[in-house]
C-alpha cells in the first residue's frame, strides 16, 4: 500500500502521520488525519457519510457532527472552501468525494535513518506511541482552526445587532430548500387564561414539523420572541433566515374548539395555503397531524412517512396540564412545571409525553434535598416514559444519564449523542449534549452543535450564552466577544452559565461589563447590598494579596447566603480563583467538594470551566489530570477518543 499522497503542494505520509506543505509540517488532530487519509485512498469516487464513520471510529460511536468537524479542519489546513472546492467536494446528504489529482508513491527504505519528504524530516510514529515529551508537545500543541467567522451588521436601532446574520456557513445552510417559522398563535377565546392553550398549539405543531428531515423549523424559543409584537413577516422572515411563516388563530370556548392557520411567503407576503378547523377537543392532535401534513404537501416536500402526533393521552385535562407545564418549563418556572406535570399523569398514568418533561425537570432543576434524589426522580420517571412509548427519544437520553455506578458520565455522552443523531432538532438535546462535550473537552464538536443551535433557534437565550462559550473555549476569542455583546444587550439573564460569562468578561478585561450583570442580578432576586461583588473582584485581582482575600471574603459571603442556594453561591464564586490565576488552591477547592455518583455534582461545573478557560493554563495543571480521574473523565476518553487537548504517551494522558 503507498505511504505517500502527493496532491497538489501537499504530501501526506501515511506511516509516519503527517501532512506536509513547502517542507513545512501542518497540524492535523488524529481523526481528522485518518479522515484525509481515508478519502485520499478513495480518490475520485464518493466516500459515503457512514462508511467514513465506520472507517475512521470504527467501534466507537459518534455522531456525523465529528465527521463534519474533521471535513471543517482538513479544509481549513489545505485552504479549501466548501462552496467552491479544489480538494473536497461535498455531496449533499450522500458524503464526500476528493476531487484533486492524487500521486500515489511507496516510500524509499532508508535504514541510515528516518525518510525525508520535501527537506523535512518525518516522524517516527504516531503521536499516541511517541516517547518524549517535548515531541509530544510540538505534535499535539492546538493551533486553533480559524472556522467561517459569522458577521455583526448594526440596524440603525440605538445599535442592535442583526439575529439574521447568525447562520453558520459551516453547516451547509444552503441545505435548506425549504425553511419555516411557526408564530405563536393569537389567543381568540373570551377568557385570556386560554392563551397557554393557543401557545401549547403552535409548540406542539412546530415540534411535529421539526421532525420532517427536508424542513428547516425556527425553535420555539426564536418564533416566539414576536409574539404581541408589531413586525411584519418579511422582517420576521429576514430575521429568522426562514422563506415561510405559519400563523394562525385558536377560539376555545369549552369544548369547541376553532383553529385557523395559514402558511404565508416571508419573501413578498403571498399566502401558499390556509385551513380553517371547527372540532372538539378531543379531536386536537388530529388537527396538528392536518396542519403539518397540509405545510409539507403545499411545499412539495418528499419526507417519506408524514410525521403524525398521534393521540398521547385520551385526557383533555392531563393535556391541558401538560401544555400549562409546558408554557412554565419556558420561563424557567420549573417548580410549577414540576407540580401541574405530577397532577397530570396522577389524570392519566399512561400519558408517556408528561412522563418525559417531568424527566426533563428534574435534569434542569434538581429536587428534593440532593441531587441523588433529583437523579433517581428523573431516571424513574424516564423510565415509566420509556416503558409506555419507547420511542420517545429525550427519555431515552435522560434515563442513561441518570443512571448511578461506574463510567455514569460515559453513559450520560453516549446517551446525548445517541439522542442528538435521532432529533438533531430538539433544543433540549442539542443543548445537554454542547455541555457534555464542552465538560469532556471536545471543544471543537461542541462547536459544530453550537453553531446548530443558534442556526435553528437564533433567538434562544440558552443557544446564545452556549455559542460564545464555546467559540471562547476553541479560541475565536473575538468572535466570542462579539457574540457576548449581542446576548449582553438583550434583557436575558444567563442562568446556568452566569459565572462563566462574568469569567470571560473579568478575563478580558471587561470587568466593570461583568460587575454590572451580577450587580443586576443580585438586585433583581433580592440580594442585599449587592456592592459586595466590586469588591470581591476589586480585592481578588491584587497578585499580592488576592488569593489570601478570596479565602477570607468567599466563605463570608456564601454563609449569607440561604441555604438553599449556598453550594451554588459556592461553586460560582471560587470560580474566580480560576480567573485570578490561583490554580493550586482552585484545585485544592475543587477536589475537596468530594464528587458523588451523580451527573449534576458542582465538580462537574469546574470541569466545564476548565475546558472552557483552559487559556489561563487550568488543563495543563498538575491537577487536571487527579481532577479529571476523579470525575470518571478518562473512561470517555479512553472509549470515545482523547479530547482536543490531551494525548496518551507510554500509557499516560498528557493535557495541555
Amino acid at each position: 500500500m503507498a505511504n505517500l499522497f502527493e496532491f497538489g503542494p501537499f504530501v501526506l505520509n501515511a506511516r509516519e502521520r503527517q501532512l506536509m506543505r513547502a517542507g513545512q509540517a501542518i497540524h492535523l488532530q488524529p481523526k481528522a488525519f485518518e479522515v484525509l487519509l481515508y478519502l485520499l485512498e478513495h480518490a475520485g469516487n464518493l466516500a459515503g457519510k457512514h462508511e467514513v464513520l465506520d472507517a475512521v471510529w470504527k467501534d466507537t460511536f459518534v455522531t456525523e457532527n465529528s465527521l463534519t468537524v474533521c471535513i471543517r479542519q482538513i479544509r481549513v489546513a489545505l485552504g479549501d472552501d466548501a462552496e467552491s472546492p479544489v480538494f473536497i467536494e461535498t455531496i449533499p446528504t450522500a458524503g464526500y468525494r476528493f476531487i484533486a489529482d492524487v500521486t500515489r508513491l511507496e516510500e524509499a527504505a532508508d535504514t541510515s535513518g528516518p525518510p525525508e519528504i520535501m527537506g523535512a524530516k518525518a516522524g517516527t510514529s504516531s503521536v499516541s506511541r511517541r516517547t518524549g515529551l517535548g515531541i509530544l508537545l510540538a505534535v499535539i500543541a492546538l493551533a486553533y482552526l480559524a472556522v467561517d467567522k459569522f458577521f455583526i451588521t448594526q440596524t440603525g436601532n440605538e445599535g442592535a445587532v442583526d439575529t439574521s446574520v447568525f447562520v453558520a456557513k459551516s453547516l451547509d445552510s444552503d441545505r435548506w430548500e425549504n425553511s419555516i417559522a411557526v408564530l405563536p398563535f393569537v389567543n381568540m377565546s373570551d377568557d385570556p387564561d386560554n392563551e397557554y392553550f393557543s401557545d401549547g398549539l403552535s409548540e406542539e405543531i412546530t415540534n411535529l414539523l421539526a421532525r420532517a428531515p427536508a424542513l428547516k423549523v425556527i425553535g420555539r424559543t426564536s418564533s416566539f420572541s414576536f409574539k404581541h409584537k408589531s413586525e411584519g413577516l418579511r422582517e420576521i422572515g429576514r430575521k429568522l433566515n426562514v422563506k415561510t411563516i405559519l400563523e394562525g388563530s385558536v377560539r376555545k370556548s369549552g369544548e369547541q374548539v376553532r383553529i385557523t392557520a395559514q402558511l404565508i411567503d416571508a419573501s413578498d407576503g403571498s399566502h401558499i395555503w390556509s385551513e380553517s378547523y371547527d372540532r372538539t377537543l378531543t379531536d386536537i392532535f388530529e388537527i396538528q397531524d392536518d396542519v403539518a401534513s397540509s405545510i409539507i404537501d403545499a411545499l412539495q416536500l418528499h419526507v417519506g412517512t408524514v410525521p403524525t402526533r398521534g393521540r398521547p393521552t385520551e385526557s383533555p385535562e392531563a393535556y391541558a396540564l401538560f401544555l400549562k407545564a409546558r408554557v412554565a418549563a419556558n420561563v424557567f418556572d420549573w417548580r410549577d412545571a414540576e407540580a401541574l406535570l405530577l397532577e397530570s399523569v396522577e389524570l392519566d398514568p399512561n400519558f408517556a409525553e408528561a412522563y418525559e418533561m417531568l424527566a426533563l425537570v428534574y435534569w434542569i432543576l434538581p429536587a428534593g434535598t440532593t441531587v441523588i434524589e433529583s437523579q433517581r426522580l428523573m431516571s424513574e420517571t424516564a423510565a415509566k416514559a420509556i416503558a409506555l412509548d419507547p420511542d420517545l427519544v429525550l427519555a431515552k437520553a435522560y434515563y442513561h444519564a441518570g443512571l448511578p455506578g461506574p463510567k455514569m458520565r460515559l453513559r450520560a455522552i453516549e446517551a446525548f449523542e445517541r439522542a442528538t443523531r435521532e432529533r438533531p432538532d430538539n433544543p433540549s438535546i442539542l443543548e445537554g449534549f454542547i455541555f457534555l462535550l464542552t465538560e469532556f473537552g471536545y471543544l471543537h464538536e461542541a462547536l459544530t452543535i453550537a453553531e446548530r443551535y443558534i442556526e435553528l433557534d437564533p433567538l434562544s437565550e440558552l443557544a446564545n450564552y452556549q455559542w460564545p462559550l464555546t467559540l471562547y473555549a476553541v479560541g475565536r476569542t473575538e468572535d466570542a466577544i462579539a457574540a457576548l455583546e449581542f446576548a449582553n444587550r438583550s434583557d436575558w439573564d444567563p442562568q446556568l452559565y452566569r459565572w462563566a460569562i462574568a469569567g470571560v468578561n473579568l478575563v478580558e478585561n471587561q470587568g466593570e461589563t461583568a460587575i454590572a450583570h451580577v450587580e443586576a442580578y443580585l438586585q433583581q432576586n433580592g440580594y442585599p447590598d449587592p456592592g459586595w461583588f466590586r469588591d470581591l473582584v476589586t480585592g481578588g485581582r491584587d497578585p499580592e494579596t488576592g488569593q489570601a482575600y478570596l479565602d477570607r471574603r468567599i466563605p463570608e459571603i456564601v454563609a449569607a447566603m440561604a441555604e438553599v442556594d449556598d453550594v451554588n453561591w459556592h461553586r460560582g464564586l471560587i470560580s474566580l480563583y480560576l480567573y485570578f490565576g490561583y490554580l493550586d488552591r482552585y484545585y485544592e477547592l475543587v477536589l475537596a467538594t468530594d464528587p458523588v455518583d451523580t451527573t449534576w455534582h458542582p465538580a462537574g461545573a469546574h470541569l466545564w470551566r476548565g475546558s472552557i478557560f483552559r487559556r489561563l493554563g487550568s488543563t495543563a495543571h498538575p491537577r487536571y489530570l487527579e481532577f479529571a480521574k476523579v470525575m470518571g473523565v478518562m473512561d470517555i476518553w479512553e472509549q470515545r477518543g482523547p479530547p482536543d487537548f490531551c494525548d496518551k504517551v507510554d500509557g499516560q494522558w498528557v493535557c495541555e
